[in-house]
């Protein structure tokens, strides 16, 4: 699992520790007509959430909502998730769906129709 490390704002007047992300593991499979791709983000909710398809590349943002308590016992800490995606030309980027539920995220990335299958149908004499 990949980690990558950014800045705080400049604005911020108290000094905060750097944000620290993970990569979300994912799955992504082929149909007949997209791509799909599933992330699994934990602690996301919809409002920290961010999927943008800009120029040839995808990229998916989660901001974990942490408990205003700290809690007596952790074994683990949830992280905020960034991970980016390259779009060739194949890909109809105009149609890019994506649906967030029970902690996982669903993309849907259309073929574009030149490359989506065409069956020919078959006459008989």
């Amino acid at each position: 699992m990949g980690t990558m490390t950014t800045n705080p704002p400049a604005a911020s007047t108290r000094p905060e520790r750097p944000v620290r992300t993970i990569s979300p593991p994912v799955d992504i499979y082929e149909t007949e007509k997209t791509y799909v791709l599933l992330a699994d983000m934990p602690g996301v909710t919809p409002a920290g959430l961010e999927v943008v398809a800009e120029r040839d590349e995808l990229i998916v943002r989660g901001r974990v909502e942490r408990p205003a308590t700290a809690p007596d016992y952790q074994e683990f800490e949830l992280e905020d998730y960034y991970r980016a995606f390259r779009l060739t030309e194949d890909l109809d980027t105009d149609g890019i769906s994506a649906m967030l539920r029970d902690g996982v995220l669903r993309v849907e990335i259309p073929k574009s129709l030149g490359v989506q299958p065409k069956k020919i149908p078959v006459r008989t004499e």
